[in-house]
């Protein structure tokens, strides 16, 4: 049902807090929020005691070609998620699927990252079971301003979203030096000038200090991670001020990295609102780490490096960084574990975490259609038991889920119509 209203409930809006409000939506787009509204002969619900969000934007994964991982996010309430990184196949049929069904999450993609020969991410990659033969064979090789300006030129006929920068020589992962190739800076600041002069928003990935600084002086828009090899230092938070640089820190992957964050997996793998979403496989995967590691990092620097960005007005957004298959990363459940982290360990406000999986990523990227409850938005609405700004795992406490208006009925509990 796309027509609706929803009475008697509390609105994080993806900025401000609306105690006891109502919301009304027609053919799957919100037309009214305020209190004391008249829904005519629109079915409504009541629910006093519940939270009404914007549906979550997972600001960082990557589903490869697997339609499981997207019924699996939309399960935890994200409406959004956003690949980056995959085969540009794989990418189109994601799109499809989710041009196709209401009861999977919108797909944003960078599609195929701006890659180099035996660079990251083919060079992990590679050591993966399982991985059939040819996958890399049509990886872009950036490696040159020429090619650079090539790669967004097939970026902009392929309708990528938008950019993602790799730029890892793995060593905050503990990777011996030049066993992984990674492009100059000069290449970099190429595909920056060329995706910029498209309209394109650029992703930086880096891990370490030292990529950061250059990939930030390379003038992106954004960094897919925070590094974990070093401490936070004054020139970085200078580089993010100076090109007012988001950043996602994907604190749960740091930690399963580092594995330090083990024991909150396990935690969160035996909350029921959790484990009744996921298949035993991925409860598995919540109880490993993979411990790839530089001697002397930390999840700590990790960690501190979100409170003194934060601290300097870096604006901070959420995303999960989930991967199929990989030990501590599960779709769905550990973009609700990164909302923890932020909160539980960086000290971020729960509004303000909110904000960064909803309303501020949608900004960022340009989206005006999503990512708040306002007036001739998409009605993609998360309605949660509870309070989360108060206690962010009440986002769990999942009772209904819509989609462009359209409701999800994929497990019992929701309140009906």
């Amino acid at each position: 049902m796309s027509s609706f209203a929803i009475k008697n409930v509390r609105i994080f809006d993806g900025d401000n807090v609306l105690e006891d409000a109502d919301v009304i939506v027609k053919d799957g787009i919100i037309e009214q929020v305020g209190p004391d509204l008249n829904p005519g002969d629109l079915p409504s619900i009541s629910t006093p005691g519940y939270t009404l969000l914007p549906g979550l934007i997972d600001a960082h994964c990557h589903p490869d070609r697997e339609l499981r991982l997207l019924e699996q996010s939309f399960r935890f309430g994200i409406t959004t998620i956003m690949d980056m990184h995959n085969v540009h196949e794989n990418a189109v049929q994601l799109k499809r699927w989710a041009q196709a069904r209401k009861d999977v999450p919108d797909v944003k993609s960078c599609h195929y990252a701006a890659t180099i020969k035996g660079g990251w991410p083919a060079w992990v990659e590679m050591k993966l079971p399982g991985i059939e033969p040819g996958r890399f064979d049509n990886y872009p090789n950036v490696n040159s301003e020429e090619a650079a300006e090539a790669y967004i030129q097939k970026a902009v006929e392929g309708k990528y979203d938008y950019i993602k920068l790799m730029h890892e020589d793995g060593r905050a992962l503990g990777i011996a030096e030049g066993q992984i190739e990674k492009p100059t800076e000069a290449v970099q600041e190429a595909v920056v000038r060329a995706a910029h002069k498209r309209g394109l928003k650029v992703v930086g990935h880096a891990l370490s200090l030292e990529d950061t600084r250059e990939i930030l002086r390379a003038g992106v828009d954004g960094l897919a991670h925070t590094f974990f090899d070093e401490p936070m230092t004054p020139e970085i938070i200078e580089l993010h001020r100076r090109n007012n640089v988001w950043v996602n820190p994907t604190l749960a992957c740091a930690g399963a990295l580092t594995g330090e964050s083990l024991d909150i997996f396990k935690q969160f793998s035996e909350d029921d609102r959790v484990k009744n979403k996921l298949s035993t496989g991925d409860i598995e995967l919540m109880h490993h780490c993979l411990h790839l590691k530089a001697p002397g990092a930390k999840w700590e620097y990790a960690i501190d490096s979100v409170r003194q960005l934060r601290a300097a007005g870096t604006d901070i957004i959420c995303g999960s960084d989930a991967a199929a298959g990989a030990p501590g990363s599960v779709f769905g459940a550990n973009l609700h574990i990164e909302m923890y982290l932020l909160v539980m360990k960086a000290g971020l406000p729960a509004q303000e975490v909110l904000r960064g999986a909803t309303s501020l990523t949608a900004d960022l990227f340009g989206w005006n259609d999503r990512g708040r409850i306002a007036e001739g938005l998409k009605a993609d609405l998360l309605l949660v038991e509870g309070n989360p700004l108060s206690n962010i795992t009440d986002t769990l406490n999942i009772r209904a889920i819509w989609r462009d208006g359209v409701k999800f009925e994929g497990h019992q509990g929701f309140p009906q119509h």
